[in-house]
């Protein structure tokens, strides 16, 4: 569905101009965007940001963890362990379940230590990570936990919605997520502390009682994001619908493996992906990327590549531009090293990942792409 920007966004945009207000002004539009957005997934706060990387970034900044600390991430995208890196703790990832490509919690409790001070779990292409699960083994270790919910307006775990599990939640309104503001986020949380801790962030007329940046989001923002929420739901369905038409494309194909979604789990369509398992039937992948090409289907096979730590920005300690910082840092006390086997599973999966886009792209394009993905099955066991 093509995003529509009408009649109702000019009316808050008017508003906003009206008042001469552009920056962030305390009962604004901005405010009235977080109280709504918060509203619609069941969280008592939320705070707008500039940016879901900041907001990661902010959240980790009040989470305890800094030098000589850790931060558990999960390794499929390098996101979480930026934010990590941003305050100088240490990403630790753990590794994800291969069905789902979510974070699997064995591996979190392998790797939490007495350096552990939070766990930002990444709720990826619109499916929950087992969020219950996770917050039960935060509570049982005084971890903070850290939902990363970029792709997850619309996303539920037993219920409840994406970013109401942890301490903190974000949310993306990047322009190719669910609600676009352009740029922007949206922090959500249940705790009158944190809230507290994000605000004051945002006032810099006095000296801070800790390290903060102004992350908040302006007047201009908030409107469009106010009338962009009351139009996401119908965004989401159509997503849902193309993401349905894509796993039953290649629900007959024993060598294309559907994304398992738990019974537990609502998902909204956001990326749609599948893994590759045509060498276990004597099929050659470069021939099938070739097929897919000849046929024009919009796929992107192996998404990175390869995990988030085998990169120079983790293994190489290049995100301050000097050596050994912060994993070979002398105030951490570790001899954790990022190295090839880290995350097994992860390591497979990933070259085998198939991915394509959802938003944005009409109902009749779906069902072409799905159409062509049928003829590429056939002509690839053809051979």
């Amino acid at each position: 569905m093509a995003r529509e920007f009408g009649d109702l966004e000019i009316q808050y945009l008017k508003e906003v101009l009206e008042s001469r207000q552009l920056g962030w002004a305390e009962g604004g539009m901005v405010t009235r965007f977080e109280n709504a957005f918060a509203k619609k997934i069941g969280a008592k706060y939320g705070i707008a940001r500039n940016s879901a990387m900041t907001a990661l970034a902010q959240a980790v900044s009040i989470s305890g963890a800094g030098t000589g600390f850790e931060v558990i991430c999960d390794p499929i995208v390098h996101f979480g362990g930026i934010a990590a890196l941003s305050f100088n703790a240490v990403p630790r990832f753990a590794d994800v379940r291969y069905d789902t490509y979510l974070m699997d919690p064995a591996s979190v409790r392998a790797n939490i230590t007495p350096l552990t001070k939070a766990l930002l779990v990444t709720n990826l292409w619109g499916l929950c990570a087992e969020l219950d699960e996770l917050r039960k083994i935060c509570d049982e270790h005084g971890v903070f936990m850290i939902e990363d919910c970029a792709h997850n307006i619309g996303s539920y775990w037993k219920g409840k919605h994406a970013g109401t599990y942890g301490d903190l939640g974000c949310f993306s309104f990047q322009q190719s997520k669910h609600l676009t503001t352009g740029d922007g986020a949206m922090i959500t949380t249940d705790s009158d502390e944190l809230q507290l801790k994000l605000y004051q962030a945002a006032f810099l007329g006095e000296v801070p009682p800790y390290m903060r940046l102004n992350y908040r989001m302006n007047e201009v923002t908030g409107a469009i994001g106010l009338g962009q929420l009351q139009r996401v739901d119908g965004y989401i369905e159509e997503y849902t619908q193309s993401l349905h038409i894509y796993d039953e494309a290649i629900r007959g194909c024993k060598w294309l493996r559907n994304r398992t979604i738990p019974k537990e789990a609502v998902q909204p369509g956001y990326i749609w992906a599948c893994t590759w398992e045509g060498d276990k039937y004597g099929l050659d992948y470069a021939q099938f990327k070739k097929v897919t090409l000849d046929l024009g289907i919009p796929l992107h096979f192996g998404f990175t590549g390869a995990p988030a730590y085998t990169f120079p920005l983790f293994k190489g300690s290049t995100a301050y531009n000097v050596p050994d910082c912060p994993v070979r840092c002398p105030f951490y006390k570790s001899d954790y090293q990022y190295h090839d086997g880290l995350c097994p599973t992860t390591e497979e999966l990933m070259p085998r990942l198939i991915t394509s886009g959802l938003i944005e792209v009409p109902p009749d394009n779906i069902k072409q792409r799905a159409d062509l993905m049928l003829q590429a099955i056939k002509i690839t066991e053809q051979g």
